[in-house]
């Protein structure tokens, strides 16, 4: 009598569905750690984007008898704010091309303006003196107190701790 071995080709059900519950419990702790990742990550960037340019406003106050950018004409505006920091300009806070004579200072920031992590907006509300803001509406990037010079993100998000990066 001749006995036959008979050989198996593939997994049987069992070990799939044991393969599968073994790649969907390391899935499911992986998810909410890379999550919290990318939330320091935005944080983080936040962070930088609003130190950057926090040192370039005080930079320029301290070059243009204490005023902070933004102004000209008496009129406060996003792309003058913008345009005095990002260009060379004089003692009164006109701009000109970067290396223009008699526009010795700046710039402050030398690549485009920062895009906000979380809304991945740009734009900037800049708030004049005696002006009023409610709070975070994520409609621009950035706000700017021109009587104070504060400079802050424009997002209602909340950090992983429940921290508004409004207030970073």
């Amino acid at each position: 009598m001749k006995l036959t071995s008979t050989r198996r080709n593939g997994f049987s059900l069992m070990e799939i569905a044991i393969a599968v519950t073994i790649l969907m419990m390391l899935a499911g702790m992986a998810v909410p750690a890379f999550s919290d990742s990318i939330d320091d990550a935005e944080v983080a960037s936040s962070q930088s984007m609003l130190a950057r340019v926090r040192t370039a406003v005080d930079f320029y106050s301290l070059q243009h008898r204490e005023n902070f950018p933004g102004e000209t004409g008496g009129a406060w505006s996003a792309a003058v704010f913008e345009n005095q920091l990002r260009m060379s300009s004089d003692i009164d806070g006109a701009t000109a091309a970067q290396g223009t004579s008699g526009f010795p200072f700046g710039p402050y920031l030398t690549e485009s303006f920062p895009a906000n992590p979380f809304n991945g907006l740009d734009t900037i509300t800049v708030v004049a003196p005696g002006g009023t803001y409610t709070g975070p509406d994520d409609t621009t990037g950035w706000i700017f107190w021109a009587d104070t010079g504060t400079f802050r993100i424009n997002s209602s998000h909340l950090d992983k701790h429940g921290d508004a990066v409004y207030d970073l």
